[in-house]
């Protein structure tokens, strides 16, 4: 059974006039009151290091180590994202009030397909948007949307809104990842067993026995509209550089028909790597970066946004020695990270674990000792990040933005990637690889074998 808490509703008036008297919204969190609050709601400053803890044991102090990685440094990057998020998941609901006739109507079409005279409302327009947040790899976007999402409760179980029956869960949002092999069969199967952890369904069994595309998507489209669903986090975007054929297209696609069709808006993060997917698909990126883009750039040497970095890090020192940070620190520190937040980190808590037990003292020979040793696999990148020579950066496609990354929506009718052929591909049945015919066997197989019924959920508010 699920092991997931399932909140009774508790609504707050939001002061918003376009937001009242929509149950959906006003059971979400109570707004900021200020910019300023969405960077410090962010931030998580585990319990420092005290004087005693670093006359421990050895072995204590390395366990104790592993507090650097609940740290959450608020970037200020992470105000205007911070604020889209909380725009994006309350104004997706605008356009889908569950107390409409519209609305009813709506989610009546989208059970029963149309089938029974009553289509989707000719003047429903959607009030979803996607926002598009890009970084190198290793630059906080993933740990943005894991500390945004903590304000929220995932599951809310609405019954009853001032007098009005309302009987109905509402996820909030889902978090997804684009599979490495990029197949849009997996991103909808990740999709199912999401629901099905949350609420304790049986969408992904239902799912598994769909052999295309189009019942696929026309599935999730209903249980994304039966469970309310308010916005989707989708991350690791660049790996849709590895799908083959029009894998890459059909993921673009159904990302924005989530959007357009469903109102459930999104928000996508991604690498550098995704200009090689995006650049010939100029409609579907306009619809994901609807509500704008953001760009987190590594951290500047001799920055005051560095140096402060270094000293929030600082007061997690482990080591019996607590020097002070000095300008020698901080450019040893830079030059073993390149101002990297996730190789920063690395960097002084391998650092203080070598020097435990040994020097007891954090210094810029420690941060040389460790970029030389312990980090020297990411040496190469880490080289490639300080020239900010784009010939060496190219080599690392998670690391080179094309210039301020206008490229990705302005290069028009740009051709598309190459994509490897003749690699056989566990996708959906009408998915094949271009100019690779199915060979004979395959399609006298594929004549021999018989649809597996499927009983498709009907949540829907008119049947009620």
């Amino acid at each position: 059974m699920k092991d997931v808490e399932i909140f009774p509703a508790v609504y707050h008036d939001t002061g918003v006039s376009r937001f009242a008297g929509n149950p959906f919204i006003e059971a979400m969190p109570p707004l900021e009151q200020s910019k300023s609050d969405f960077l410090t709601n962010l931030a998580h400053y585990p319990a420092k290091p005290s004087a005693t803890l670093r006359r421990s044991s050895e072995v204590v102090r390395l366990m104790e180590l592993s507090t650097i990685n609940d740290i959450v440094y608020p970037f200020p990057e992470y105000q205007k994202a911070g604020f889209t998020l909380a725009k994006m998941a309350r104004d997706t609901y605008v356009a889908r009030h569950p107390l409409t006739t519209m609305d009813r109507q709506r989610r009546h079409a989208i059970a029963t397909t149309g089938t029974n005279g009553l289509p989707m409302p000719a003047d429903w327009k959607p009030s979803a948007k996607g926002y598009f947040m890009m970084s190198v790899s290793g630059q906080g976007k993933t740990t943005f949307a894991a500390a945004a999402l903590l304000r929220y409760k995932q599951v809310i179980c609405h019954s009853n809104y001032h007098g009005a029956d309302l009987k109905c869960h509402q996820v909030v949002y889902v978090l997804l990842r684009v599979p490495h092999d990029a197949t849009l069969k997996s991103l909808c199967l990740q999709f199912f067993n999401e629901i099905d952890r949350l609420l304790g369904t049986d969408y992904s069994r239902k799912a598994a026995a769909l052999r295309n595309i189009a019942p696929m998507v026309d599935l999730m489209n209903k249980v994304a509209t039966a469970v309310s669903l308010g916005f989707i986090v989708v991350d690791e975007v660049q790996n849709l550089r590895s799908a083959r054929a029009q894998n890459a297209e059909l993921v673009l696609n159904l990302f924005s028909e989530i959007i357009e069709r469903l109102g459930i808006s999104l928000l996508a993060l991604a690498t550098p790597a995704v200009q090689a997917v995006v650049e010939g698909a100029v409609r579907n990126t306009r619809k994901l970066a609807s509500f704008g883009s953001l760009v987190i750039e590594p951290m500047a040497r001799n920055s005051p946004q560095w140096e402060e970095f270094c000293d929030t890090y600082w007061d997690y020192t482990f080591v019996k020695t607590k020097t002070k940070l000095t300008k020698e620190i901080l450019d040893a520190w830079y030059t073993a990270s390149a101002g990297n937040t996730a190789f920063a980190a690395l960097a002084f808590t391998l650092s203080q674990h070598n020097e435990i037990g040994g020097r007891e003292i954090i210094d810029a020979t420690a941060f040389q000792r460790t970029a030389a040793t312990d980090m020297a696999f990411l040496g190469p990148a880490i080289a490639a990040l300080l020239s900010k020579n784009p010939a060496k950066l190219r080599m690392f496609d998670d690391l080179l933005f094309s210039p301020r990354y206008k490229a990705m929506r302005a290069l028009l009718g740009a051709e598309e990637p190459a994509r490897p052929k003749g690699v056989k591909n566990d996708e959906f049945d009408d998915v094949h690889e271009e100019s690779v015919p199915p060979s004979p066997a395959a399609t006298k197989n594929k004549k021999r074998a018989s649809p597996r019924p499927v009983d498709l959920p009907l949540e829907d508010p008119l049947a009620r």
